[in-house]
């Protein structure tokens, strides 16, 4: 252990203090990864103080979904004042931490259900963007917004994520390890990226409560998944408790699918678009293979911008992957755009209305199984954007627990496998 201010940092943390002093210059980004008592968030909370003080830094300090950020996030930062000897050279108000004209501003990205993402505008004058619980920001769009607003011609510009690693299916991961070869764990530079990983072992242990560290043990022995995630902070491969499980779907090339065997090819989609919904509409060809129905999911549009957002692409998109038949849940949502894009549709192609006569969940329930079962996807779905989203967000909903965002591409597939039933219900069931 190094000491900083008679304060105890791990030297793993080195790193990041050497960025104030100039030294990895094209470093821009650090991913922050770890496990419960990492002190992950408690050394950037020193970081944070000593970059306003003695660097003169302004600092966007925030978290995604929570809107009292100033009862979450800054008493961390506050503390940290005291402990550094600076209680009689910054200021500490209700939404900010100063120093002359510096200062750490605490703001929440999505301060409400319904609110949009934090008004670009309002973030300029910052050099350093601190995201604690990074794990809930959405999507890397979401990111990259802000991530592009923290430029200052005179200081060094430096994004922080600090998360406790979830699945591999998550867009950190899939942006900021896999697509450098890494699987987590590390504490190295690639590129423009600082990665530090952290765990309780890094810490001083004769400070932990002794419970605490006879339970860890305990877990490490009676739930060692739990302990590697939890306790460590290693990625989870696929979580428990998943209704789609990816490791239980179908995957193929799909640019070399029997279209001699096509049947029927038709798009689906549900127009809701309200209160954080994807707007999620797959392009199906259904095949007929030794009397056995196969359902090879082409392409997808899975978008946050809705259905008006898409108005344009999806005539196209239907034209593209041939399709017969567009199927829309006719639930009155988006009803402008619908029309729209039925004025738009190109003669051989049918439009069809279906009703919203079931619960979601209800639906989802009732044709999981079928979708696991005769459904093929994209093997080079991770190439596409969108499909890997809709991928990530369909294997990604939970039997238990919150699905308010996780809800769409799931339901879609259900949808869509409820038409296929109705349709080949003697070819499925042969009666």
């Amino acid at each position: 252990m190094t000491k900083r201010n008679e304060i105890e940092i791990s030297e793993k943390f080195q790193p990041l203090f050497e960025l104030l002093h100039g030294k990895y210059p094209d470093v821009d980004t650090v991913i922050m990864t770890g496990g419960r008592y990492s002190l992950k968030s408690y050394t950037v909370s020193i970081f944070a103080n000593t970059a306003l003080r003695w660097f003169e830094w302004n600092i966007l300090y925030t978290r995604y979904t929570n809107s009292t950020i100033i009862d979450s996030i800054k008493p961390e930062v506050s503390d940290k004042i005291e402990m550094l000897g600076l209680q009689n050279q910054l200021t500490d108000t209700k939404t900010h931490i100063e120093y002359k004209s510096n200062r750490i501003a605490f703001k929440g990205i999505k301060p409400g259900a319904k609110a949009q993402t934090a008004n670009l505008k309002s973030l300029s004058g910052f050099n350093c963007f601190v995201n604690d619980e990074a794990e809930e920001l959405p999507d890397l769009k979401t990111f990259k917004k802000i991530f592009y607003s923290i430029r200052d011609a005179e200081k060094r510009n430096l994004s922080i994520l600090i998360l406790n690693p979830t699945t591999k299916e998550h867009w950190i991961f899939q942006e900021f390890f896999e697509k450098k070869g890494l699987e987590g764990g590390e504490n190295c530079i690639i590129d423009n990226v600082m990665y530090i990983h952290t765990s309780y072992l890094d810490a001083t242990l004769s400070k932990m409560p002794p419970n605490i560290l006879a339970d860890y043990e305990r877990m490490k022995i009676e739930e060692p998944e739990d302990y590697e995630n939890i306790i460590l902070g290693g990625w989870i491969t696929e979580p428990d408790g998943v209704l789609l499980p990816k490791s239980q779907l179908k995957f193929q090339d799909l640019s070399n699918i029997p279209e001699e065997n096509i049947i029927f090819r038709f798009a689906i989609g549900d127009p809701a678009d309200t209160g954080g919904d994807k707007f999620s509409q797959p392009f199906i060809h259904v095949a007929s293979l030794n009397d056995r129905i196969v359902c090879f999911v082409k392409d997808v549009i899975h978008s946050t911008y809705g259905i008006e957002a898409n108005v344009e692409r999806i005539p196209q998109k239907l034209i593209d992957n041939d399709i017969e038949a567009l199927f829309l849940e006719d639930n009155g949502v988006g009803l402008a755009a619908v029309l729209l894009i039925k004025k738009k549709l190109p003669v051989n192609i049918k439009f069809v209305p279906f009703p919203s006569t079931i619960k979601k969940e209800v639906r989802i329930l009732s044709h999981f199984e079928f979708v696991k079962r005769f459904f093929v996807f994209d093997i080079n779905y991770k190439n596409n954007p969108e499909y890997r989203d809709f991928i990530n967000d369909a294997t990604g909903y939970m039997k238990d627990g919150d699905n308010k965002h996780r809800m769409d591409a799931i339901d879609i597939l259900c949808s869509a496998a409820n038409i296929v039933k109705l349709k080949y219900h003697k070819i499925i069931y042969g009666k």
